[in-house]
């Protein structure tokens, strides 16, 4: 997650900015243009949770690349041979399944996951959320999720 600091970073810059702008209008009355920034604010925050989902998507993706070379590498068939049906370049897998090979299922961690790509697919897939999203709590789970991640 190499770019997830720098878009923290770009999204809480272009966030305050957009803050200081609904204070102006909220202080000189303008409801209707404090509205409207206020609306700016929740897509910026959806659109830049998408972008700082993918960092997290990656890790988990490269994590259960590793976990497939892992398991496919073990001398004893009896403990490849589960692993031999996957393919670590193309592993054809859903999120979930791709989840429960590097996370355990009972963990807050996996259920965590589980919630925030929800979310993803609600606004990736154009059902924009009318609550807002706090980035810095959500990568703060994204970090709290990756360092969960199985790697052996």
């Amino acid at each position: 997650m190499t770019d997830l600091d720098a878009i923290a970073a770009l999204f809480q810059q272009i966030d305050n900015s957009l803050e200081d702008l609904r204070e102006q209008h909220e202080a000189a009355g303008e409801a209707d243009e404090r509205d409207r920034v206020e609306r700016q604010q929740k897509l910026n925050e959806q659109a830049y949770f998408v972008l700082a989902w993918g960092q997290l998507e990656a890790e988990i993706d490269d994590a259960c690349r590793d976990a497939i070379r892992l398991g496919r590498s073990r001398e004893d068939w009896r403990h490849r041979r589960a692993w031999s049906v996957y393919d670590e370049d193309n592993p054809r897998l859903s999120f979930r399944n791709r989840l429960t090979l590097v996370l355990d299922r009972s963990s807050d961690e996996w259920k965590r996951a589980l919630e925030l790509y929800e979310v993803r697919n609600q606004i990736a897939h154009g059902d924009l959320r009318h609550a807002g999203i706090s980035l810095p709590t959500v990568i703060e789970d994204f970090y709290r999720i990756q360092s969960s991640l199985v790697r052996d």
